[in-house]
């Protein structure tokens, strides 16, 4: 029982790892109102957005974070398949 438990979490921290790194692989700030705020930015024209600029050393570091955040999730996942090997 344990070990299918520990099996699907495995799966499922996985399942929001990619997520994230999918989230992390497309972001891209716009607008003033960003959390980030890093002294000096980068602008150039969006190319699918026209009228719009992206931030560029602004998206880097919401980049950065979401790959931490699946980063952890990755490592949960290890661990959980490690330890449902150990229940087997």
């Amino acid at each position: 029982m344990y070990k299918d438990l520990m099996t699907w979490a495995g799966t499922s921290f996985g399942l929001v790892s990619a997520v994230y790194w999918y989230k992390a692989s497309v972001a891209k700030i716009t607008n003033d109102n960003s959390i980030h705020r890093p002294g000096v930015e980068a602008l150039y024209d969006d190319p699918e957005e026209p009228g719009k600029q992206i931030r560029v050393f602004a998206s880097a570091m919401e980049q950065s974070r979401l790959n931490k955040i699946a980063a952890v999730y990755t490592a949960l996942s290890l661990l959980s398949q490690v330890f449902a090997s150990f229940l087997a």
